[in-house]
């Protein structure tokens, strides 16, 4: 049913009248290169790990387009125990599109601060498969909800170039055995970025970052909880408009919607980056 509901707005976008978003035409391509501490997952301690990011950004007419592939471990250390041991390169992706609600009516939306509203959609995979422990391994959920853009004044210091929200109901298909093929909670999401200061010759001094508040899950044991909490935070040095390096911290709480081992430790990482805008 996802499948259907996103082809038949895919075809009835040519037949639309755009209005004011005609100009948002452009795509963001990145590749990262980064060094930090494993994530997370609730089984062991995380060790020291290399993930090699590709995430794109794309605003053409009614399309808000976010979406990125993490391809970790990949100088295959074994050891690393968020992979317990199975997989010796890990690949996770999100996958997030939203369809502005204010060009398919037609009419300008905004309340106050909030300047466009979205139909929006996202889903979560990774690459593991099979059987193990008598549970169905991988993660597939599929998340439908509400999104918007807020505006948010410039302030001394800092000017935000984006700040957007989402929150969302949740299917899951996969989630290694918990609360599969059902809806199962929700998802308050929350992503923004910008600048600190802008030098002489070019350079730039920015800032991103985002916030996942899972809550409302169902929970089968003792370590299961019904929310989770990410919260990640990134200064970035702007070389020049292609590169750039960061020094990225992020705060887990119940990672993964589980207490126990390292589902509550916080994590840092070290990036370079390479972009280009089309």
């Amino acid at each position: 049913m996802l499948k259907k509901t996103l082809l038949i707005g895919s075809l009835l976008l040519p037949t639309l009248a755009f209005a004011k978003y005609e100009p948002w035409n452009f795509t963001l391509l990145e590749g990262s290169l980064i060094k930090g501490n494993a994530l997370p997952n609730g089984f062991g301690d995380s060790e020291k790990d290399f993930v090699f990011e590709i995430q794109g950004t794309t605003r053409y007419k009614l399309l808000d387009l976010y979406w990125f592939v993490d391809r970790s471990n990949i100088f295959k250390n074994s050891d690393l125990s968020d992979k317990n041991g199975i997989d010796d390169n890990y690949t996770y992706a999100e996958f997030t599109p939203r369809l502005s609600i204010d060009g398919l009516t037609g009419y300008d939306l905004s309340v106050g601060p909030i300047n466009e509203w979205f139909i929006a959609y996202q889903f979560d995979y990774d690459n593991v498969r099979g059987f193990e422990w008598g549970k169905n391994k991988g993660i597939e959920k599929h998340y439908i909800g509400l999104g918007n853009y807020i505006t948010i004044p410039q302030l001394k210091y800092l000017k935000f170039d984006y700040f957007k929200t989402n929150l969302y109901a949740r299917y899951v298909d996969r989630n290694y055995g918990r609360n599969e093929n059902k809806w199962d909670g929700y998802l308050f999401n929350i992503a923004y970025g910008g600048t600190f200061h802008k030098f002489e010759n070019g350079m730039k001094l920015g800032f991103s970052g985002w916030l996942d508040y899972d809550f409302g899950a169902k929970t089968n044991s003792t370590n299961d909880t019904h929310d989770s909490l990410q919260w990640q935070n990134q200064v970035r040095f702007f070389i020049n408009d292609n590169f750039s390096v960061s020094y990225t911290y992020q705060i887990n709480n119940h990672f993964s919607q589980v207490d126990q081992f390292t589902s509550n430790k916080n994590n840092q990482s070290f990036g370079i980056h390479y972009a280009i805008m089309f």
